[in-house]
This record gives C-alpha cells, sequence and structure tokens, in this order.
C-alpha cells in the first residue's frame, strides 16, 4: 500500500476537527456579540389596611355624615306617620262599638298603618341602598387612588392585607370558611402603604372641595 493511500484517512479526520472547531469558534463569537438581555427586576409589591382606609379618609366620613342626615330626615316622616296612627287608634276608642262612625274609623287607621309601614319600609331600604352606594363609590376611589400612589413610588401591585381583619368564630365551620377565603398568612410592616394612601386621598379631597 503506497504511503499517500495510508494517510488520507488520518488528513480527512484532522480536516473535519478543524471544521469543527472553525464551526465553534465561529458559534461562540456570534453569542458574545449578542446583546444579552437585561434580567428582569423584581415586582414590587406593597399592601393595604382596606378597613383603616375607609375609617380614616374624609371622602367616606363625608358619605357617612351625608347618610346620617338622610336618615334623620327619614326618621322624623316615619315619626310623624305613625304619630297619626297612634291618634287614630285614640280616636277610635270614642266611637260607640259596632257604629257607622267606628267602622269608617277603623277603616281609617287600616290605611293609616298601611302607610306607616310602607313609609317605614321606604326608610329602610334608602338607608340600605345609601350606604351601599357609599362603600361602592369609595371603593372605586381607593382603587384609582392606589393605582396612581403605584405609579407615583413604582409599585407593580398593591393588594388588600387580608390578614389583618379578626376572625368571627362563631362556629368551627364558619372559622374553617374565614380561614380558607384569606390569601395572606403574613405581610411584612415594610411593605404596607396604607398611611401614604390615606395622606393621599385626604390631600386630594381636600383640594377638591377647595380647601
Amino acid at each position: 500500500m503506497s504511503p499517500t493511500r495510508s494517510s488520507s484517512p488520518r488528513a480527512a479526520f484532522r480536516l473535519d476537527l478543524l471544521a469543527v472547531a472553525i464551526l465553534g469558534a465561529v458559534l461562540i463569537g456570534a453569542s458574545w456579540m449578542r446583546p444579552q438581555a437585561a434580567e428582569s427586576a423584581p415586582s414590587r409589591i406593597a399592601t393595604i389596611d382596606l378597613e383603616k382606609t375607609y375609617n380614616s379618609i374624609d371622602r367616606y366620613a363625608a358619605a357617612l355624615a351625608s347618610i346620617k342626615a338622610t336618615g334623620e330626615q327619614l326618621e322624623q316622616t316615619v315619626k310623624q306617620s305613625e304619630g297619626v296612627v297612634k291618634e287614630l287608634e285614640a280616636e277610635l276608642e270614642s266611637f260607640q262599638t259596632g257604629s257607622d262612625a267606628q267602622a269608617a274609623a277603623l277603616q281609617k287607621l287600616q290605611a293609616a298603618v298601611g302607610e306607616f309601614r310602607a313609609v317605614e319600609q321606604f326608610a329602610r331600604a334608602k338607608l340600605e341602598v345609601e350606604r351601599a352606594r357609599a362603600l361602592r363609590e369609595t371603593y372605586i376611589a381607593i382603587k384609582d387612588a392606589a393605582r396612581r400612589l403605584a405609579e407615583r413610588d413604582g409599585y407593580d401591585y398593591i393588594m388588600l392585607d387580608d390578614s389583618l381583619p379578626e376572625m368571627d368564630p362563631a362556629s368551627a365551620q364558619r372559622t374553617m370558611q374565614q380561614i380558607s377565603a384569606r390569601r395572606f398568612i403574613f405581610a411584612s410592616p415594610r411593605s404596607e402603604v396604607t398611611e401614604q394612601l390615606i395622606a393621599l386621598m385626604n390631600e386630594e379631597w381636600k383640594a377638591a372641595k377647595g380647601g
């Protein structure tokens, strides 16, 4: 066998190794030249005490004051209607039993009682609607203020810390339901922004009222 033929496989093998090395160098160089993606920063999360927020903002205090004034007006209307009923009851006793006058007075009393119950029911329903509206509108305002606070201070999420309210130990089943409904076991006080949110909302409320 000639020397040329015997060296051909070794030469081919060396060429293959050289090609692999060149390809590897090209790929490594390309990876070095490719811009590296910036590492994403961790999300910033804050929490608020919703009950404390409700009880500390001037907006909700004003809504409760308005509801109280409405309740006092409705109470006067209910008392007036109740007074009419009491007057008619007293008047009914003055008529002779079985007389036409007594029958007419009784009919009048029944109408007054029906009106009194309707007025009383209306008053309760109206107050409940007003309370529900105040809660809903205040919650919407809190959400909007929380968004602006997050944008101002660089938070990605502002969440409700539901580990704060006390549980009502009415029964084992009810207690377990309350436990299961909670999402927070612990939240660091360092992450709480309740006071900042309250301050922001009260400042804006004062400015809106011209104060």
